[in-house]
């Protein structure tokens, strides 16, 4: 499941970049470089002591492993050049510090040509005998993996930083999924119809348009939570418990089906708040009203009784 989670990409993955860079060495030993005034000067980022300054790059995802290499590859070229071509910028920025390490920073890569092309651009750095740059100097590139440490750090202390403002279903799409859909749509129709407190046919259609919108606000939401696999994990995961729990009280002759679907939707409602607390309180909402939508549209559990 965990395969095709998206990635952060473009001003989201630098702001993330950043913040992880200055959890990982602190924040008064990493100086961030803002672009927003001239434009960058080959880096995003640099540490006082060390002297490791940082790139970070993150491409739009999903791609075909050779074109990630071709554009990191092209994103380092770039920089690089920048580094060795802003003299006087780097001289004034980076002061008594000897650059050792340059780093593209991304959030994941996986082709070792990256790595070779990295060597090329380390023997063009040393032979432009910049002033800033130690006699150790190399050019590496790095993952959100190698900051697993800081990264767990800040998505285990963060509260209610992920705010996700998901776009309101418009009637064509709640068209368009109940024509795409049409068994499903039956079947989520035949379960509504049997809640005894929706009398007539006018309140039946209007929950099952708000089933539909929370099904489809929610799953916006979720695609893009994939920008934050960890936490994304944590609601897959937290979901799937709760509906193959679903899924196994519906062959059994414990209790009612609405009873089950309420307890489990209180359950799940608590794992979402204390699992991945980094959501937002409307975010985590938003997904708990897909899972109740996703688990009313597929599971097998029927409800004779009404909800309560």
């Amino acid at each position: 499941m965990t395969a095709n989670v998206g990635r952060m990409s473009g001003n989201d993955w630098q702001e993330w970049a950043n913040l992880l860079l200055a959890a990982h060495y602190g924040p008064t030993e990493y100086q961030k470089v803002p672009d927003s005034d001239r434009g960058d000067a080959g880096i995003e980022g640099f540490t006082l002591a060390l002297g490791h300054a940082y790139q970070a790059y993150g491409c739009d995802e999903p791609i075909s492993l050779r074109a990630r290499y071709e554009r990191q590859r092209d994103k380092m070229t770039i920089d690089v050049g920048k580094f060795i071509d802003n003299r006087p910028t780097l001289t004034r920025i980076l002061g008594i510090t000897k650059v050792s390490r340059w780093t593209l920073f991304v959030p994941h890569f996986d082709s070792k040509e990256i790595v070779f092309h990295a060597q090329i651009k380390t023997g063009e750095v040393l032979s432009a005998n910049l002033p800033y740059v130690a006699e150790d100097f190399r050019v590496t590139v790095v993952d959100e993996d190698n900051f697993a440490t800081a990264r767990d750090q800040l998505l285990n202390t963060k509260t209610d930083f992920i705010k996700i403002e998901g776009t309101i279903a418009t009637a064509e799409q709640i068209a368009d999924w109940t024509h795409d859909n049409d068994n499903l749509a039956i079947r989520l129709k035949a379960k509504i119809a049997k809640i005894g407190t929706l009398r007539s046919e006018d309140e039946r259609e209007v929950f099952f348009t708000a089933v539909l919108k929370w099904y489809i606000e929610g799953q916006e939401i979720l695609e893009a939570l994939r920008k934050h696999p960890n936490v994304w994990e944590k609601v897959i995961k937290a979901k799937s418990h709760h509906e193959n729990y679903l899924a196994m009280s519906a062959i059994t002759n414990g209790p009612s089906p609405q009873t089950i679907l309420n307890a489990e939707l209180r359950d799940f409602s608590s794992t979402i708040q204390s699992e991945a607390k980094q959501l937002s309180s409307l975010s985590a909402k938003s997904l708990v009203h897909e899972a109740v939508a996703d688990w009313l549209i597929r599971c097998p559990l029927d409800f004779p009784g009404g909800l309560a």
